[in-house]
């Protein structure tokens, strides 16, 4: 039924709207008796609804993205490799410290590069752009996705959820590849499901074979392997052969293929096949079978992703237990698709040997849709509400409310020097938590959904404007990199001992710093007659490397952090 909104106007004229069953807002603007129309419009909320989350994710990932300097392990050498490219004019090859990168495909540099042509330079924002417009591409699909299976309402709601987790927030402003290809996974996702489901156009699927494509060019073979595992997963479940059929593989694949294969045939032909050999045997092939790096327990997942929801994680109890009726759920097509994508992404990485908390990233849109979905049927009363709902809210949010106070007291006594950098945050939560808590005991469930979008918008604007600068002194390399480029010439070789870290590359922009990985390569280095220089740091010039005797050592950086020592050896022996 049609529901009419008034707002008076200083003529005394009357605007008045109906919304429409169909999603648009019908105004008219009548004049003072209120008996004959002005003027007329109509307004689609589905257009507006999209452009109001884009604005949200704006605000949620653009302030300060680029106020702090690139932060270890990953950023630095992300903005070295978009730094050498820019300065080189390349193109098809990632290269960092003189050799080849393997680890990930090139799209993520692409959209950097593309920032810095239109900037005029490699900046920590430019880096970190490509990660933003991921974030908000996820969001706004995670819309799009929630409005053609559920409706209007869980699809904006699920988008702001997934918008103010942690882990988004995080990666949508780090310099990572995983938003950027959770945007491309999420649209394949989409494109595919409109099809298989019946709820689009035969050819959308096509659509969803481009999007893999671009998510195979982000981050590697999974852009592929998990939409066609959600989709044959699907097909089996629901018994319904004709979606294979309706997957058009044969041109799909061939499609996927026009996209995805030139740059990866380009960059296998331009390094001997190198390129291509590490990226499957390496950084896919290993990486899954016998964790090269981050290996973790089976259960590891149970553990990260609780967390990375938060702190919507709170919701996700009552709403399990007021879904109780399963056989019933299962029966509905979108529930099907959201439990199988659920599954598919999680079993997957469960059973890889390397695990990485932001690697569950493409599933937490289904964990959106629960909670969209909760909320929407508490709000219409459609639910009795849980039990559990009001306290576990009020319990977790009072505590939340009440770090606000103990933050900032906590700090005056261990670190004086970050209260004032912790208070802006501090007061965000003390508010929020509080704001939440009052709206959940008079059950307005909307209400405390707002307030905690709201609450997590606000923290991360003031942690990023006034937390990560104070934080600066801690992970950033930039003024010690700004003293050894004073001090060593361009012409001098520096070397780094035992350690991989691209701050320095980027910094004193030096392509190439050489690692000594032994003390006899050290040892061998003092013995020759030409005047180099060596990064060493305080925990192994401790241990001796070979015994290099303090005189030697002539600059260091901040106590701050781990410290890092330039040491120069200026003649035999010395």
């Amino acid at each position: 039924m049609p529901l009419p909104v008034f707002f008076a106007a200083k003529d005394q004229s009357v605007l008045l709207g109906n919304l429409q069953s169909s999603g648009n807002l019908a105004i008219a603007l009548l004049n003072k008796d209120e008996t004959q129309p002005l003027g007329f419009f109509r307004l689609d909320l589905r257009r507006h609804t999209s452009f109001f989350l884009f604005l949200f994710s704006l605000l949620l990932f653009s302030p300060g993205l680029g106020a702090r300097d690139l932060w270890a392990p990953v950023e630095p050498r992300y903005g070295e490799i978009v730094r050498v490219m820019f300065f080189t004019g390349e193109w098809l090859v990632p290269m960092v410290n003189g050799d080849l990168y393997t680890d990930k495909p090139i799209l993520y540099f692409w959209v950097a590069l593309i920032a810095a042509k239109i900037t005029g330079g490699v900046s920590e924002w430019v880096v970190r752009v490509p990660a933003a417009i991921g974030g908000g591409g996820f969001v706004l699909a995670t819309f799009w996705i929630g409005r053609d299976l559920f409706n209007d309402r869980v699809g904006a709601i699920a988008a702001a959820v997934l918008a103010t987790s942690l882990r988004v927030i995080w990666e949508a402003r780090w310099a990572h590849v995983d938003m950027l290809f959770a945007f491309f996974f999420l649209l394949s996702i989409y494109f595919g499901a409109r099809t298989l489901l019946r709820r689009g156009g035969p050819n959308e699927i096509l659509l969803a074979y481009v999007f893999m494509a671009l998510a195979t060019l982000t981050k590697g073979l999974i852009g592929i392997v998990l939409p066609g595992l959600i989709f044959l997963a699907l097909a089996v479940a629901r018994r319904d052969w004709w979606m294979i059929r309706a997957a058009r593989p044969g041109a799909g694949l061939l499609l996927f293929l026009l996209v995805a294969a030139p740059w990866f045939y380009l960059v296998s032909r331009a390094t001997a096949g190198q390129w291509l050999s590490d990226f499957i045997s390496i950084h896919h092939l290993q990486r899954y079978t016998t964790g090269t790096g981050h290996r973790q327990p089976f259960y590891y997942y149970l553990t990260t992703l609780p967390v990375d929801f938060l702190p919507w994680t709170v919701f996700l109890i009552p709403s399990l237990s007021v879904y109780r009726d399963y056989r019933r759920a299962w029966n509905q097509p979108q529930v099907q698709i959201c439990l199988l994508w659920f599954l598919v992404v999680f079993i997957f990485f469960s059973l890889s040997e390397t695990k990485r908390d932001l690697y569950l990233i493409p599933l937490l849109p289904t964990l959106a849709f629960l909670i969209a979905n909760y909320f929407g049927d508490l709000e219409r009363q459609d639910r009795i509400p849980n039990p559990l709902y009001p306290w576990i809210t009020v319990m977790f949010f009072g505590a939340v409310a009440a770090s606000g106070i103990a933050l900032p007291l906590a700090a005056l006594i261990v670190r004086p020097d970050a209260t004032w950098s912790l208070i802006p945050s501090c007061m965000v939560l003390g508010v929020g938590g509080s704001f939440t808590v009052v709206l959940s005991l008079r059950r307005r469930p909307l209400g405390a959904f707002i307030s905690v979008s709201l609450m997590m918008a606000l923290l991360t604007i003031t942690v990023s404007l006034w937390f990560f600068p104070y934080l600066e002194r801690f992970k950033s390399r930039r003024q010690f990199a700004r003293v050894i480029s004073q001090i060593v010439p361009a012409s001098a070789p520096l070397y780094v001992y035992a350690d991989i870290t691209h701050d320095f590359n980027f910094y004193t922009q030096r392509t190439r710093i050489p690692v000594l990985e032994t003390a006899a390569e050290v040892a061998g280095l003092r013995e020759r007659r030409e005047k180099s220089y060596v990064l060493v740091k305080e925990r192994d010039l401790k241990k001796g490397v070979p015994a290099i005797p303090p005189e030697l050592i002539i600059a260091s950086d901040s106590p701050d952090q781990a410290t890092w020592h330039l040491v120069e050896f200026n003649q035999r022996g010395r």
